[in-house]
């Protein structure tokens, strides 16, 4: 009788902490969920799968060639067919949760997809034998980052794919279990889905080179996986062949992701670049994960060739372009786990982790009361929230309705960032110039040509505007770091291009001519309100992005053209503050330098 009594207190004492791990787990993925379903949709390329999905259900057949640009060519090409085709399943899925449900389906969809892509993420951590609260921390880590990647694309349902199949083959490498022959099937779904279906080819080949190496070298190497890996791979490369591109993915990929129309995007733009230019905030939690990387190198040995492999890859492709960052957080996290294990090892550290496994109790119950107080702490600003579409600094919604309502003749000349949206909202009536899939290389060139006022020969901005016949122009005045683009200086200056839009973050310019008078006498604005829409996007921005200079830059630009030279000068102050060295400010702080000695001695 006396002896069963402790043992049933343990064992409640078990259950009852067991009890406390999954509130603790189920508070911290509430507070990934909330976080989610409060960033409303925003993504600008959104907009275009959007239309192609309307385009296919409509037409109930898949796009040959596109029908949204008037600068398409009739030529096929491989990375037009991909774009075209590549992502038909997401798009219907899109449009049909869209019909629906509007933006609150598609926030729900894409919440619960980034939610699952965590779960997995987590299961993989704890797969290593790892505590519950080392599981939520690396997952708290990749969380940081996956809440920057909620852009409502078809990479959504790779993120998740990915994170997956990573599980599976975790599970097939520890346990052996079968359900890692799965993994074709789910491939050849996300074939049909986004064309990143090629990166979990890259991870299967690398857990099977891994396993390979192992098999043919290792002396001591008996029980082999390496099999049932080759079998899983080749029939993932088999049926990721079952979409409507077949095999142009597998023979063309490096071909299709370069070229000149991806320069200057920032998600193919190296993540270090972005980070010394200012671009773009520094991701904390990512530079911490590479950190923690670092502590492989001691543990080369005990933590896999497999693992070693696949750290270093995701490693080398996230400096390569930031859309990859969120794949190596994905993997380095239960390769960290792992890491955290072995550092428990060493003497230094032995003790401190023996007390903490001791205190695994009452640390438990620590992480579920701040879990359950980020939950409640989130609800409320969750309640206020209305799922909506952020269009307003993303998105030229006025510049589309007012658009929308007016007939001109000749064609459009867009932004690029602007297209996906304007593809939704005026085709048929309007197609554009171009939009973010980049379709036409050449199309791309002739972009940048006119959006940098190229003057030279043998094709200057002009030449393009004739080509085309071009009479409009919409346009944010910023670039996405925050320089003035070109174009818009020009529009400014020039008397061949009267305002006749603008809004907080749109200006439409329409070009002066006779065939355009009567427009113009009705709609005509005065340019100098146009500059506002500079002052407001660049003052909004800087705050936004406290280590950017080129907001200022702009903002104090703005000011010097409007004579306002006090206040271009205190915005070339601050901006000095942020980047001291940079070229750019230097030529205008001593433009502004200049003006005031011109003025004493004017004076004088």
């Amino acid at each position: 009788m006396y002896r069963i009594r402790p043992l049933t207190f343990q064992k409640d004492s078990i259950n009852l902490l067991r009890i406390i791990k999954i509130l603790t787990v189920c508070s911290f993925f509430m507070v990934f969920l909330l976080t989610f379903l409060r960033i409303p949709v925003q993504n600008e390329d959104f907009w275009w799968h959007l239309a192609t999905g309307k385009y296919i259900v409509e037409n109930q057949s898949l796009p040959e060639n596109d029908p949204f640009t008037y600068t398409t060519g009739a030529l096929p090409a491989e990375r037009k067919s991909i774009i075209l085709k590549g992502n038909w399943l997401a798009e219907v899925i899109f449009y049909k949760v869209y019909v629906l449900w509007e933006s609150k389906g598609i926030i729900i969809l894409r919440s619960l997809l980034l939610l699952l892509f965590l779960f997995f993420v987590f299961l993989n951590i704890k797969k290593q034998k790892t505590s519950v609260l080392v599981a939520l921390i690396l997952a708290g880590g990749v969380f940081l980052v996956a809440k920057t990647f909620p852009g409502e694309r078809p990479q959504l349902f790779t993120f998740f794919a990915f994170s997956l199949a990573y599980y599976l083959l975790e599970d097939y490498r520890i346990n052996r279990s079968k359900k890692a022959f799965l993994i074709p099937i789910l491939v050849m779904l996300l074939s049909n889905i986004h064309p990143g279906y090629i990166i979990c080819i890259l991870l299967i080949t690398l857990y099977l080179l891994g396993e390979g190496a192992r098999y043919f070298f290792s002396k001591d190497y008996k029980e082999s996986i390496f099999k049932g890996l080759l079998i899983i791979w080749i029939l993932t490369v088999i049926f990721s062949t079952l979409n409507p591109n077949g095999t142009i993915m597998l023979t063309d990929m490096f071909s299709i992701a370069s070229g000149d129309h991806i320069q200057g995007i920032v998600e193919f733009t190296p993540t270090f670049i972005l980070y010394a230019n200012n671009f773009t905030r520094i991701n904390y939690s990512y530079i911490t994960f590479l950190l923690f990387s670092l502590l492989s190198l001691l543990y080369l040995r005990k933590i896999g060739i497999i693992h070693m492999l696949l750290l270093v890859v995701f490693t080398s492709i996230s400096f390569l372009a930031l859309r990859y960052q969120i794949f190596y957080m994905c993997v380095a996290a239960p390769i960290l786990a792992r890491i955290i294990i072995k550092l428990g090892d060493e003497k230094v550290l032995k003790n401190l982790f023996k007390r903490l496994h001791l205190r695994e109790g009452f640390l438990n119950v620590i992480a579920w009361i701040v879990g359950v107080f980020l939950v409640f702490n989130a609800i409320p600003s969750f309640a206020r929230s209305d799922f909506r579409e952020e269009t307003f600094y993303s998105s030229p919604k006025g510049a589309a309705d007012f658009l929308s309502n007016i007939e001109i003749n000749g064609n459009m000349f867009n932004e690029y960032g602007f297209g996906g949206y304007l593809i939704w909202r005026l085709y048929p009536e309007k197609k554009v110039f171009i939009d973010g899939r980049g379709l036409e290389p050449d199309v791309y060139k002739e972009y940048q040509n006119v959006i940098n006022v190229n003057k030279t020969q043998p094709q200057s901005w002009d030449d393009v505007i004739k080509k085309h016949n071009i009479t409009y122009i919409i346009i944010p005045p910023l670039f996405y770091h925050g320089e003035i683009y070109g174009l818009v200086e020009q529009l400014f200056d020039s008397e061949d291009w009267a305002l006749i839009y603008v809004d907080h973050l749109s200006l439409i310019f329409l070009r002066n001519n006779s065939d355009n008078f009567s427009l113009i006498k009705r709609l005509g604005i005065d340019k100098r309100r146009g500059l506002n829409t500079i002052i407001i996007q660049a003052s909004a921005q800087a705050m936004q992005n406290p280590r950017n200079p080129y907001y200022l830059i702009s903002l104090g630009k703005v000011f010097f053209k409007m004579g306002r030279f006090d206040d271009a000068e205190k915005a070339f102050k601050m901006a000095y503050e942020r980047d001291p060295d940079n070229a750019i400010l230097m030529f205008w702080m001593q433009k502004v330098k200049n003006k005031r000695k011109n003025d004493v001695e004017v004076i004088q």
